[in-house]
């Protein structure tokens, strides 16, 4: 079973970590860099939002120079890539079980709240880390 669809699974795959510029983001520790023009990363500015698989986090963009990861996880059951995301409740809605999580990072949804990890943007660049 899984949790994303609506948005793009985007299969950006790092292979276990690295650098993956020509992939459009880099991973050292728990830092993933995303470079935001990169072609895989389109559905952020189309969709408002993806589901970045290869990484485990949902990423959300509120306005030009705001956006939040959260795990890709759903708690519920551990599901990750049936996601989908309902622009006027700002929820998550996992496609296993239709449950839905809020994007505030504090209120919980069936099984608790989605894991927020802190992002910073800085030259189009997406800094999310993941600890």
């Amino acid at each position: 079973e899984a949790c994303s669809s609506g948005g793009d699974d985007s299969e950006t795959s790092s292979g276990g970590g690295g650098n993956n510029n020509d992939k459009g983001y880099t991973v050292s520790g728990n830092t993933v860099v995303i470079t935001l023009s990169n072609a895989a990363f389109s559905s952020l500015g189309n969709n408002g939002w993806m589901n970045f698989g290869a990484e485990g986090m949902l990423i959300l963009k509120i306005d030009a120079s705001t956006y939040r990861a959260f795990t890709n996880v759903c708690p519920h059951q551990g599901n990750s890539s049936q996601w989908s995301y309902n622009t006027s409740q700002d929820k998550f809605v996992c496609g296993a079980h239709s449950n839905s999580y809020p994007t505030d990072c504090t209120t919980a949804g069936t099984g608790g709240a989605l894991k927020c990890f802190t992002t910073s943007l800085k030259d189009g660049k997406l800094t999310v880390n993941k600890s």
